[in-house]
């Protein structure tokens, strides 16, 4: 569009939209601000206590090798079984992305946990947290730890192991039919198809080795492989914009004639210009055999 035939200028735009992106920026600021409260006081308290304060009543959390944990109840209870001075976790955001209207805001970076004892050194990992905003207050609504080596306990009774498939209704109805869409071609023509086609342009994820992998090509040929991949959501949340949105889910991974790996994933959506719903970032760790039971 000619801006001159429209009758106004691009510097008188920029003082219409000028408030706009204010505001904007200072929900990000208040995002970021929150984050931060919250990984200090897992650093300098405990992992525990911080999530029992920053945690959605409905929220998710993916620790390495427990199940799927849903809700403030379940989290609690698994994670009360873990000796505060095991976990000097803290994290350090990498991204940042706000839905259009600010109900949503995702974060995602490195975590440092610092062992007790003589451990030689911290242990780096990452994370993706998703976090819902309301009454102008940030709240965790799921969050995954990956790459790093976290205490595990046997899951309490009342945990379930294995949740069913998700139904593609409701605020994040898009984002839960995306994701089994994306399920489906991986399991139709394999992982690096699949992670390729779904992956938006600007996409990034942590590869194995810990390193950044960025857009689609790269991050298929970083799951491209013989192994028959399976997943489904369990979890979602979206903005009331739909243009941001997030999946937990549990996956099976099977190599030809090895014993399947279970794990668990969070999926962070946006809505590229063209209207279609893609992956931004991705992130998993295991999860228990859905048959065990201590």
């Amino acid at each position: 569009m000619n801006l001159r035939a429209a009758g106004t200028s691009f510097f008188g735009i920029s003082l219409l939209l000028g408030p706009h992106l204010l505001r904007a920026q200072d929900v990000k600021s208040s995002l970021l601000a929150a984050e931060r409260v919250v990984s200090n006081l897992s650093r300098d308290s405990s992992f525990a206590l911080a999530i029992r304060r920053s945690l959605y009543s409905k929220g998710v959390l993916l620790w390495p090798g427990a199940p799927v944990l849903s809700g403030q109840r379940d989290v609690n209870r698994y994670l009360e079984m873990i000796p505060a001075d095991s976990v000097h976790l803290t994290w350090k955001p990498l991204g940042v992305q706000l839905a259009t209207d600010s109900t949503l805001g995702i974060t995602w970076g490195i975590t440092i946990n610092v062992p007790p004892g003589n451990s030689p050194a911290p242990q780096v990992g990452s994370y993706i947290a998703a976090w819902r905003r309301d009454a102008g207050a940030w709240e965790i609504a799921g969050m995954v730890l990956s790459g790093t080596k976290l205490p595990l306990k046997p899951v309490p009774a009342g945990i379930l192991l294995h949740y069913l498939p998700l139904p593609g209704k409701g605020v994040g109805a898009d984002f839960i039919k995306a994701d089994s869409a994306f399920a489906k071609l991986a399991a139709d023509s394999g992982a690096a198809v699949a992670f390729e086609h779904w992956a938006s342009p600007a996409a990034v994820v942590f590869g194995y080795t810990g390193l950044l992998v960025q857009g689609p090509q790269a991050i298929g040929r970083g799951v491209a492989g013989t192994e028959a991949w399976r997943w489904y959501p369990v979890a979602a949340g979206a903005s009331a914009t739909r243009d941001l949105g997030w999946t937990a889910g549990e996956a099976t991974i099977a190599g030809p004639g090895a014993e399947p790996v279970y794990s668990k994933y969070l999926t962070v959506w946006t809505r590229i210009p063209d209207g279609s719903v893609r992956f931004m970032t991705d992130g998993g760790n295991a999860r228990p055999k859905p048959a065990d039971r201590p």
